[in-house]
């Protein structure tokens, strides 16, 4: 393609591409219904739907499932169809090359997402001096990050070719992508160890050593270890504090709060305050990382309320930054924590016993169940659905099949972001309220931090990567050093990396800094010794 021509080009593209990230997860850019729009507009609607569609089929199992960074649909989708195009309309041109543009595209994202780290870092500097505007240029400078990313891996396929993608994608260098890929798997064990610091490790480690133990041996997902955990909670509380009668439960949680009605209970936030929080989750993964996932995307949201309870400028630096810690959770759900953390927040302003450590606990405790129903039924279920009939309806030429597929995706993500940060909101405030208890504060706390600690343990089975392939003989006998670790204890890698990451930042001020560089060092060499 000419360069006057595939330089505007590419810039439509990339901007079409980074929604998928940067602004909003709106499905714009997903081949079934990207590749019928490249198609219209290069001319040839009918290879557009028929690369869309079978591209989409393609890639329908390959989800971004947690904090996953498989070969990407999208870019792939849409290049397909650019080369089909260009080809002479031969739909077979394009789709060959889906699968090594994917990859190709999923190393870029990687680097976008470990670039990201620098803008996170950068505002943590801000959030302690209380800059809250500087906070949010960071953040939604992800937007040029991934935009910047996507338009060069677009102009360069586009302007050079179908040849030069097939050539550029053999010539990379095995040790230093794979070497990547292995850092990408190490780096949420900084977050995790982040975590561990915030929630008391010295004094919950026994319910972290059990959640460990609920998804490494038993092979439990973050949900079931969650739910696991709150029984846990209620039984011990139960055993602890037998005189708790339902009848005391009751009086707590009852519908008088010593004869005011919760929906009485003093607000500090307003209608106009959720809106713009519900606004500002659109932009939840503009900085998603490598460390903290999607943290500073949460704490930009949190922004606009946190102004309004704290006016002290000491309060409201400290409230930036527990909000900016380690968060991952769909784009979806997650706005029921932004809604949690909203009662949370305004309820300590107001008075209440809330600590930061109950603040944090419940964060965590709620991300991984969230998280784990909004991959499950919003991603792999809702989405997989109209991608199946749009895909299905594409490939039989039917100019419907895009339409079939955005429409409800599009209303979903609407929707479900605003019934999950307004309800968040209102059951946090309600439960909070309701615990006019000092006793009953503190218990739940505990409980926060106990599902919290184990739902973290979980997840380091689910986000950090670790293993050893290597094997060597030995007396006729083929050895396999991780066969061995799996034996003793599974997931024993990622176990031991984070715990070495938590006591390396206990002890050390710069001690983040330190394991993020160890992160890259471990993964890169590593991968050349062919240790990792």
């Amino acid at each position: 393609m000419e360069l006057m021509m595939a330089l505007p080009f590419s810039l439509f593209i990339a901007l079409l591409i980074t929604e998928n990230y940067g602004y909003g997860y709106w499905m714009i850019s997903r081949p079934v219904f990207a590749g019928p729009l490249i198609g219209l507009i290069m001319g040839d609607l009918p290879t557009g739907l028929f690369v869309g569609g079978t591209v989409e089929l393609m890639y329908m199992g390959v989800l971004p499932i947690g904090g996953s960074v498989p070969p990407n649909a999208q870019i792939a989708g849409i290049l397909s169809t650019v080369f089909a195009i260009t080809s002479g309309g031969n739909p077979e041109v394009g789709i060959a090359l889906a699968l090594p543009i994917g990859v190709l595209a999923q190393l870029m994202i990687m680097l976008a997402w470990n670039v990201n780290i620098i803008l996170v870092h950068g505002a943590d500097k801000y959030l302690l001096a209380g800059d809250y505007k500087k906070v949010e240029k960071m953040h939604l400078m992800g937007l040029l990050v991934f935009f910047a990313i996507f338009f060069v891996t677009t102009f360069l396929a586009v302007f050079f070719g179908s040849e030069w993608v097939n050539a550029l994608v053999s010539a990379m260098p095995d040790v230093l992508t794979n070497g990547l890929k292995v850092a990408s798997g190490i780096l949420p064990a900084v977050g995790m160890a982040m975590l561990l610091k915030m929630m008391n490790f010295k004094r919950y480690w026994p319910f972290f050593l059990i959640g460990f133990v609920f998804a490494a041996w038993l092979q439990l997902p973050v949900l079931a270890v969650s739910i696991a955990a709150v029984g846990i909670v209620f039984a011990l509380n139960a055993v602890m504090a037998p005189k708790a009668s339902s009848d005391d439960f009751d009086d707590e949680f009852g519908d008088d709060v010593a004869g005011e009605e919760v929906s009485e209970a003093p607000r500090l936030l307003d209608m106009k305050v959720l809106k713009k929080t519900f606004i500002r989750s659109f932009f939840f993964m503009t900085s998603i990382n490598y460390e903290r996932y999607e943290s500073l995307g949460f704490c930009y949201a949190m922004i606009p309320a946190l102004r309004v309870l704290y006016p002290d400028p000491e309060d409201f630096k400290a409230a930036m930054s527990r909000e900016n810690e380690f968060f991952n959770c769909h784009p979806y759900t997650g706005n029921a924590v932004l809604g949690v953390a909203l009662a949370l927040e305004e309820q300590r302003a107001l008075g209440k016993p809330i600590t930061e450590e109950v603040i944090s606990s419940t964060k965590t405790a709620l991300m991984g169940p969230l998280s784990s129903i909004g991959d499950s039924v919003f991603k792999a279920m809702f989405m997989s659905i109209f991608a199946a009939i749009g895909a299905s309806l594409a490939l039989e030429g039917n100019a419907l099949g895009p339409i079939v597929f955005i429409v409800p995706n599009v209303a979903l993500n609407i929707v479900s972001r605003w019934l999950f940060v307004r309800y968040g909101y209102e059951w946090g405030t309600k439960l909070v309220v309701r615990m006019k208890s000092s006793s009953l504060l503190d218990r739940f706390v505990e409980g926060a931090t106990i599902v919290g600690m184990m739902a973290v343990s979980a997840m380091i089975t689910s986000f950090v990567k670790l293993s050893i392939p290597l094997t060597f003989a030995f007396g006729g006998a083929e050895i396999a050093p991780q066969a061995i670790l799996d034996s003793l204890v599974p997931s024993l890698l990622p176990l031991l990396l984070v715990l070495g990451f938590y006591g390396i930042m206990v002890k050390n001020k710069k001690g983040m800094y330190l394991c993020i560089i160890l992160s890259f060092v471990l993964g890169i060499c590593g991968k050349a010794i062919g240790l990792f």
